[in-house]
């Protein structure tokens, strides 16, 4: 199993049996502006952390939402990110003061409208992605200034995902307080 599936399973776990496992997941979301093709809507990047602990590897993650995706999925196709069997190419690319190819997963959110994709690594066992990761958060976190993703399409002739989110002082502060403990380390 991959590192990012290992990342998503889970986070989906502890999705569903969070309170159970007493596991506490911090968790900010700003808003920012996706333009695909010629169309630009609203989106929300969420950037989640889950301490390390004697019974949890830790977790790093940030998402991008991207509601009513099923009237893109002409010119973008997100069903090669959903689920375990999603493509694992480097097709997302987050810039923050420096630019990082990752993979990115993704589901339905819970609304059933919105589709999810996501990028992250686990705190434990998960050195090249987390060296990846890590970097970018803490520059977001150190703001002000602003995020960018870049999220391409396996499928040939689909438009880009560009997503621009600005990020305020009091934004760089929230996420410098909620990312804190999984910003530690080398």
């Amino acid at each position: 199993m991959t590192t990012m599936l290992r990342a998503a399973f889970l986070l989906t776990c502890l999705a569903w049996t969070g309170p159970a496992l007493a596991v506490e997941i911090a968790k900010v979301s700003l808003p920012g502006k996706a333009v695909i093709g010629s169309e630009s809507r609203d989106v929300a990047l969420g950037f989640d952390c889950i301490p390390q602990s004697r019974t949890h590897p830790g977790l790093l993650y940030v998402t991008l939402s991207v509601p009513n995706f099923e009237a893109l999925e002409t010119r973008f196709n997100f069903d090669a990110f959903h689920g375990p069997e999603g493509t694992r190419k480097p097709l997302t690319e987050i810039t923050v003061a420096q630019a990082e190819r990752m993979s990115a997963s993704g589901h339905i959110g819970m609304d059933s409208t919105s589709f999810v994709l996501g990028v992250g690594a686990s705190l434990r066992g998960d050195a090249r992605d987390l060296a990846k990761i890590r970097p970018l958060l803490a520059a977001a976190s150190a703001g002000p200034g602003a995020l960018r993703w870049r999220q391409e399409s396996p499928r040939k002739g689909d438009s880009p995902i560009l997503v621009t989110v600005p990020i305020a002082a009091a934004d760089a502060d929230r996420l410098k307080a909620v990312l804190a403990p999984c910003l530690k380390g080398k």
